[in-house]
């Protein structure tokens, strides 16, 4: 679920960056620095990811790290438990976050959350599925 969770997140990210800058992040460590760069004024846009957000999403993006790159074995619950907690509240900041983006200008993110079926990108506007 968690890695599903943040992959979703992520794939979100990757069109809004897409979107907004006109290209995707590249590089090595692409996966941080696509999340470090949506806190960040770009050229033509505000930055729309909060300080608040972005350290949350790096907590399920170091999940994530370790869920490809470890055992199954080396999973810990104590420290997977705050992330499953806390999923239903980040998903909502982050709704209110790409709602923000409306204000701004940008129409064209064309992001969709949908909770039942996961996280996609496609081309209407940005909205919430309840």
């Amino acid at each position: 679920m968690l890695h599903s969770f943040y992959t979703g997140v992520e794939n979100i990210l990757k069109r809004v960056s897409v979107e907004l800058d006109g290209q995707p992040v590249r590089g090595e460590a692409w996966h941080r620095d696509l999340l470090r760069g949506m806190t960040r004024d770009g050229p033509g846009r505000p930055a729309w990811l909060s300080a608040s957000l972005h350290e949350s999403l790096l907590e399920y993006l170091r999940f994530r790290h370790v869920f490809r790159n470890a055992y199954s074995f080396d999973l810990q619950w104590e420290k997977m438990a705050p992330l499953v907690q806390n999923a239903e509240a980040t998903l909502t900041q982050l709704e209110q976050e790409l709602d923000g983006l409306g204000r701004h200008g940008v129409t064209e993110a064309d992001v969709h959350l949908d909770r039942d079926s996961g996280f996609t990108s496609r081309a209407t506007s940005v909205t919430r599925t309840t």
